[in-house]
């Protein structure tokens, strides 16, 4: 009987439609104490009106009933208000409370029924008070919709049949009081929706405040610091103004950790991949060779999870960007075997590559995406296969004039995935089942990835499984051939790479690692150098020499950060402060970074871990400019 009151109309989960059942209930019995002395009046009324009429004992067994049945609801009420019980007494008692709205309304029926028709005045009695329980009932039941239904049914059928039962003279009757029902069923229903449309919404933002919350339970002291704002948030949760404002505080709580997260990382990667540039540059045998290559290869890997925490914030709010530069497709899915082979070893699965003939060796597109979505498949592919195979194919779809469609496919003999979770694999922290995540590990964040990117990219996507066959993860993207580049995004890299830079670079510079690693890179391009430790330092160095061609400058650094020192060096330009180029080169890697320094003064903008090829591009580029 409880289930058959439950609205099924809410969107929410079985858990939250008991929540909102019981705040139904609540609300029906808040409202029952003034109607249940409206009943018990009317009752009286009714029976002063029919003990001289008709059967008293009738009247008086009656009228006990209708007592005795008001009185089990009041206590029934004041249970659920005053007394701390169990939810299972909760719901029995609130069982208890329906069925005697039910006994109530089953009393008005009978008695209608029973005594009428009687004399004129009394029929009108009868008539008015029925029609009052009925109207009374709206705003009382409304919250439980199919109660009110119930309730309407039990008074008016009864009547209804008997005025039927009366005679002609009462059809038109018996028809104003089915279209009385029918007004008095819409009017309840309008106002059932109004409620369950502002319980959904307070349940539902509950529900996001909790998730919000338990985000944040998880992170450092400023997460701490907001889940706090929550929890004391919840208390107006009701207002849906309130939890608009609750997320966009969590959104900038969350760009302001990834933004400290991406600038502290980077600052030691800048070293770590700086010094391996290095090493690799000098004189190795083939053995050291191959260590360094792979040992920078996988801090770049590194830095490339550091990049997809920062690229999924930036696809969140729609702002990743593209490149759209010529690279080898071959050199790429080489390189992510390379990266992924010592997994494979450990769990002795066999990577295997079939590149069609017919794909380009250089094509035109993002490489960093590209590279990003197989290394997440090939990476899941080996994670889920022990003791097999994992292909990766490359094959070409469609080929015109200046284009050409890739079909990639990543093709492995794991442990496969049910029908049923296939769908929902791509969405965001979401893996096959809880027993996936205990035994594999991960968050479920990287498919998420894959498919924003691919997306992006305007190709396709798909997934063909079985369990214990394995999967085959499969995107086509159309990509430019190398004939639609006319090598102006190749060429220049080649002209300087064995070049030599002239010039006198001032070195902006803090950290003492990435000051060693600048200044030897600054060296092997055969450049003069200068290093200062911050702001102040540059600006005296510069008013005291005052021949600088370019400023590298640091932004983050104590006793004067790169900002305001860009600033002050604009304003004092003169005979010693000549307009020098500055370079921003710094961690600070997120959207909005680049504008802030050119805001500041700064002529240019590169990131750190900074590439050698890149830096001396670049310096190239200002020097002869």
């Amino acid at each position: 009987m409880l289930d058959y009151f439950l609205d099924k109309s809410s969107t929410v989960n079985s858990e939250t439609q008991r929540k909102i059942w019981r705040e139904q209930v609540r609300l029906v019995e808040e409202s029952s104490s003034a109607s249940n002395i409206a009943s018990l009046l009317l009752a009286v009324l009714v029976a002063i009106s029919l003990w001289d009429k008709t059967d008293k004992w009738l009247v008086a067994v009656w009228f006990i009933c209708m007592v005795l049945v008001s009185l089990l609801r009041l206590a029934l009420a004041f249970y659920n208000k005053k007394i701390i019980g169990t939810e299972k007494s909760h719901d029995l008692v609130n069982r208890w409370f329906i069925l005697s709205t039910l006994l109530t309304a089953a009393g008005w029926g009978v008695i209608a029924y029973l005594s009428f028709p009687v004399a004129g005045i009394n029929q009108l009695v009868i008539g008015f008070s029925v029609a009052g329980i009925i109207a009374g009932g709206v705003p009382v039941l409304a919250p439980l919709i199919r109660l009110y239904y119930s309730y309407m049914l039990l008074v008016l059928v009864p009547f209804s049949l008997r005025l039927g039962e009366s005679g002609p003279d009462y059809n038109l009757l018996v028809a104003i009081t089915v279209f009385f029902g029918i007004v008095m069923a819409m009017s309840a229903r309008r106002i059932n929706k109004s409620i369950m449309s502002t319980l959904d919404l307070r349940f539902h933002n509950e529900s996001l405040i909790r998730f919000m919350e338990d985000a944040r339970n998880q992170s450092d002291d400023l997460n701490e610091e907001l889940a706090s704002e929550i929890i004391s948030r919840k208390r107006i949760e009701k207002e849906l103004k309130k939890a608009r404002k609750e997320a966009e505080l969590a959104s900038g709580a969350k760009g302001e950790f990834l933004a400290n997260m991406s600038h502290e990382i980077r600052t030691p990667m800048n070293g770590v991949l700086g010094m391996l540039e290095l090493l690799k540059a000098s004189a190795l045998d083939d053995e050291q060779e191959k260590l360094v290559t792979v040992a920078y290869e996988s801090g770049d890997s590194l830095l490339t999870i550091l990049n997809d925490i920062l690229d999924f914030s930036k696809i969140e709010a729609g702002k990743l960007e593209l490149e759209n530069k010529a690279f080898d497709l071959q050199k790429l899915v080489s390189n992510i075997v390379v990266l992924m082979s010592n997994r494979a070893d450990e769990r002795n699965v066999e990577l295997v590559t079939d590149i069609d003939a017919r794909v380009s060796q250089r094509i035109k597109g993002d490489a960093i995406r590209l590279s990003q979505i197989l290394s997440n498949l090939v990476s899941n592919a080996v994670k889920f296969t022990e003791n097999g195979k994992v292909t990766i194919n490359v094959s070409v779809v469609e080929s015109g004039a200046g284009c050409c469609r890739i079909l990639f496919e990543v093709i492995d003999t794991g442990i496969g995935i049910p029908a049923a979770v296939q769908k929902k694999l791509f969405s965001s922290f979401t893996q096959a089942d809880n027993s996936t995540t205990r035994k594999y590990g991960g968050t479920g964040l990287g498919l998420s990835i894959v498919k924003q990117l691919v997306t992006l990219m305007q190709g396709r996507l798909g997934l063909d499984s079985e369990p214990g066959k394995g999967s085959r993860f499969w995107f086509e993207i159309e990509f430019e051939t190398v004939a639609d580049v006319v090598g102006k995004a190749v060429v220049p890299e080649r002209a300087i790479e064995n070049e030599m830079l002239q010039g006198k670079v001032l070195l902006v510079e803090d950290n003492p690692v990435n000051q060693l690693v600048s200044s030897k890179m600054l060296e092997k391009m055969g450049l003069e150098y200068v290093v200062v430790a911050n702001g102040e330092e540059a600006i005296q160095s510069i008013a005291e020499h005052g021949d600088y061609d370019i400023v590298l400058m640091d932004c983050h650094m104590p006793v004067m950060d790169g900002f305001e020192a860009s600033m002050r060096i604009r304003q004092n330009e003169n005979a010693n402060f000549k307009d020098i180029t500055i370079i921003a080169m710094t961690a600070n890697v997120l959207e909005g970074d680049r504008e802030k320094c050119i805001a500041a003064g700064m002529n240019d903008y590169i990131p750190k871990p900074v590439k050698m090829a890149d830096l001396k591009q670049m310096l190239y580029h200002w020097l002869n400019k």
